[in-house]
């Protein structure tokens, strides 16, 4: 139960701070550690029962995400979120989390297809790409030169930024703001528990 909430308590602030700055602070996911231990602790205690499949689960999920996060296929944020995702005790978890957030991120592309902003590439001023935080940049373009950046979405930022050329324009395509679907996909799985299953919410670490 406490482990949960832990959780909940990081993706919460987590999807907050995506929605508005595209950006996560490390410290946010200091309740979400505490959970993992606080679950170890508890299932080695309570004689090792289910100790071993939770931590298949957590490296295995766990591990693919910062793979991915490391070769730059996604954002440190969005792998360590899904490593938190996994970390719940629960043992249909990750499944049923990741099922709320596919739902909720199928409606929110949706609408942003619809606005033009996902699904294609756009190109846009510097200054509203610094300003705006939703896009990943895929070149700069200035006058006939069109210069790529860096696939690795967790650098390609930095580089349009340092690159010193305020007049010219990005392209660009949506990042779409995975740490806030995985929060609101979590915290409706945890409102379901709560309401539907409480005696094993209640018996979980």
């Amino acid at each position: 139960m406490y482990a949960e909430l832990l959780i909940a308590a990081s993706l919460a602030v987590a999807a907050y701070q995506d929605v508005k700055d595209r950006a996560v602070s490390d410290i946010v996911w200091v309740p979400a550690a505490a959970a993992v231990a606080l679950t170890l602790y508890s299932l080695y205690a309570s004689g090792g029962g289910g100790l071993e499949f939770y931590l298949v689960k957590l490296v295995l999920i766990g591990g693919l995400a910062l793979g991915f996060t490391f070769l730059g296929g996604i954002g440190q944020a969005d792998g360590i979120a899904i490593a938190a995702v996994a970390a719940d005790p629960y043992f249909l978890s990750p499944l049923a989390p990741l099922l709320g957030a596919a739902v909720v991120a199928g409606v929110h592309i949706a609408y942003e297809f619809a606005r033009g902003n996902a699904g294609r590439r756009k190109t846009i001023p510097m200054a509203q790409f610094l300003r705006e935080q939703r896009w990943i940049p895929k070149a700069i373009v200035s006058g006939e030169a069109r210069t790529e950046v860096s696939r690795d979405v967790n650098v390609a930022r930095d580089e349009v930024e340092a690159s010193g050329k305020p007049d010219a324009m990005v392209e660009v395509s949506y990042g779409v703001p995975t740490v806030a679907y995985l929060g609101i996909g979590f915290a409706a799985y945890v409102a379901y528990m709560l309401l539907f299953s409480y005696a094993a919410f209640a018996a979980l670490p």
